[in-house]
């Protein structure tokens, strides 16, 4: 049985009370780092490797933040993905071949600054990051 969702795993990493975000073009909005799984991929492989992948770091010390369910921007199917936070090694060097194009970090007043999120980045996984004092 086919799935009807996009499972994607995504990395919360914090500094400073700031979020790291990267801008994905093709969807014109800024969404947390991270992707797809593989097949028979465990999310802490696959956020690793896409982490290298989009950024050209390493992601240590993870952890289970929460899963998420809202629209894809992309397809008609309705997109899950499991955040966690984790810290990077490395020094950030966006992927000219990838699908992202650039990152920046934003704090709570994010808005001010004219910088558009993804619906699921903005509508839960901040508000629930605000709630527990973490950002």
């Amino acid at each position: 049985m086919k799935n009807n969702y996009i499972k994607k795993i995504g990395l919360l990493y914090i500094k400073n009370k700031k979020l790291l975000v990267v801008y994905k073009p093709k969807i014109g909005v800024y969404i947390t780092p991270g992707g797809k799984c593989e097949l028979n991929e465990a999310d802490f492989e696959c956020l690793k490797r896409e982490i290298q992948e989009e950024l050209g770091c390493s992601v240590n010390n993870l952890s289970y933040f929460g899963t998420f369910k809202g629209e894809t921007m992309e397809s008609s199917k309705t997109l899950k993905q499991k955040c966690y936070f984790g810290k990077l090694t490395g020094i950030i060097k966006i992927n000219p071949n990838d699908t992202i194009n650039s990152y920046t970090w934003i704090n709570r007043n994010y808005q001010n600054k004219n910088v558009k999120l993804g619906k699921m980045l903005e509508s839960q996984i901040i508000p629930k990051l605000i709630k527990g004092g973490l950002f």
